[in-house]
């Protein structure tokens, strides 16, 4: 009977000076059947204008695309209510 060795790999988690850290305030996930995009947006707000200086105008720029396929999206979904029920549980 042949004897199974298993594999051990060690993973290591780096942030380069060049990563991108933002703040979100709008996401656009869109299936394409085989993987899932999920795009990062930033408001900016515009200028306030008017006697009572209400914002009008908000400028909503892209600022990640990330594709994953769908085992991983799955993955990041479970994650995501799991983290977010978190607080509401206490």
């Amino acid at each position: 009977m042949a004897e199974e060795k298993q594999l051990s790999i060690e993973r290591i988690f780096e942030q380069p000076a060049d990563a991108i850290s933002f703040h979100c305030d709008m996401t656009q996930i869109i299936s394409t059947g085989q993987e899932i995009i999920i795009q990062a947006y930033e408001a900016i707000p515009g200028v306030p204008s008017g006697p009572e200086s209400h914002i009008t105008k908000i400028r909503t720029r892209l600022r990640a695309t990330f594709t994953v396929n769908m085992l991983h999206a799955k993955n990041i979904g479970n994650l995501l209510i799991k983290r977010a029920t978190e607080g509401s549980e206490k």
